[in-house]
């Protein structure tokens, strides 16, 4: 049963109640684990009702403490826990690496969290973490805080941070290592933000010298090119491409697949799901099926007759490896170069592809599925109202109707 200890003032008057109990033990030290708590004096009670009503008030509190420290999946006394302890022997390997992340994640969280560590220090208690102290670390990482060139942290840094810190302590939450997020004490305006992003795209008049000048260029790139600026697909759904994700009949491709960097694999790469895990049907016109299989006659005279796994991309000298997803934005960099063309990248041609469905008259729901949006409030961001015809082009529909 929880104890009750009476605290006085300089009158000797009954202020509040101190509440100490134990929950269980240490599963290293078996040491008794004790939580307590300081309740204020009820008011308006006689002295028998008071004390029912603080007996009362304790036996809950005691039995929510007991509850919460049996639902922990570790019985160590997690007000003690420190956050370096819960990030690396917690959070770490039971959410970061359950196998539902990818490995640019993994890497991500990876340097993030051993940023965090180092700002709070190894022996910093996961509990005495609250508010004012994120508040504090979001202030270092926008005011003191440099990158190792020596530049101040962008805000899209400043909120990496500041996201995977939230991360971690969501998860403390949820597992009852903490009561509550410190995180969410910050107000709306003292979380970080992002600057709204400037959505990068090819003008339809920019768009036709694009292909004009790609049409001098080897056939591979310009299918390469051709997929980006008419599908909207990621730079690494193109390069995961293969020849069995084609369907000539109904002109169409099926993207299954992303392709990204890996550091820690032999091959530098890791084949997975999409970015958002489902897969999508993205239509093609007869032109750039054409191509396709121009493309495809050409690999089976150099690498002979090819499986359906072989990459419509592949790596040089190799069919059934993908291309590194960072050669089409080199290569593109330096064809917009030689050609004078605005400066965008295959990302940008993603953006692109958007617009021109847009103006072409596709509405945002339709121009979410091509690209593969999971909630449609991303597409809503970007391309509401991205162009000025397409806005001029509403203002004179509606004058239409009405004059």
């Amino acid at each position: 049963m929880a104890t009750i200890k009476a605290n006085y003032n300089s009158s000797g008057e009954v202020i509040s109640y101190r509440l100490r109990c134990c929950v269980g033990r240490d599963e290293n030290t078996y040491k008794q684990v004790f939580r307590t708590k300081t309740i204020n004096r009820p008011d308006g009670l006689t002295p028998a009702k008071e004390r029912k009503e603080v007996e009362r008030l304790a036996d809950e509190w005691e039995r929510a403490q007991k509850a919460d420290y049996g639902r922990s999946k570790s019985k160590e006394d997690r007000q003690k826990i420190t956050l370096a302890n819960f990030i690396e022997n917690h959070w770490w390997p039971d959410h970061v690496l359950d196998g539902e992340h990818k490995p640019t994640s993994v890497q991500f969280f990876r340097y993030m969290s051993d940023d965090i560590i180092g700002y709070f220090g190894k022996k910093k208690q996961l509990a005495k973490i609250d508010g004012e102290a994120v508040k504090r670390y979001v202030k270092y990482l926008r005011t003191e805080a440099t990158t190792k060139t020596g530049k101040p942290y962008s805000a899209a840094t400043v909120q990496h941070h500041f996201g995977t810190l939230r991360n971690i302590m969501e998860y403390a939450r949820r597992f009852h290592y903490i009561q509550t997020d410190p995180c969410q004490d910050l107000s709306a305006k003292e979380k970080p933000h992002r600057d709204k992003k400037r959505v990068d795209f090819l003008s339809p008049a920019d768009a036709q010298r694009f292909m004009q000048c790609l049409s001098n260029e080897p056939l591979y790139w310009q299918c390469l090119m051709n997929v980006l600026i008419t599908t909207g697909l990621r730079r690494g759904e193109a390069v995961g491409l293969q020849w069995g994700d084609i369907d000539g009949e109904n002109l169409s491709l099926s993207v299954v697949r992303n392709v990204t960097m890996d550091r820690e694999a032999e091959s530098k790469l890791h084949i997975g799901t999409t970015k958002t895990g489902e897969e999508r049907t993205v239509p093609i016109s007869q032109r750039l099926h054409a191509m396709l299989m121009a493309l495809k006659h050409q690999h089976d005279g150099a690498y002979g007759v090819l499986l359906p796994s072989a990459f419509v991309f592949c790596a040089p000298a190799d069919p059934y490896r993908p291309l590194y997803p960072t050669e089409p934005t080199r290569w593109q960099r330096k064809f917009v170069k030689r050609n004078s063309l605005p400066n965008v990248s295959p990302h940008d041609l993603r953006h692109t592809a958007a617009t021109l469905a847009l103006e072409a008259g596709a509405n945002l729901k339709e121009v979410q599925e091509l690209l593969g949006h999971a909630d449609p409030s991303t597409t809503m961001a970007f391309y509401a109202g991205v162009t000025e015809e397409a806005k001029r082009r509403t203002v004179d529909g509606i004058e239409s109707l009405i004059v």
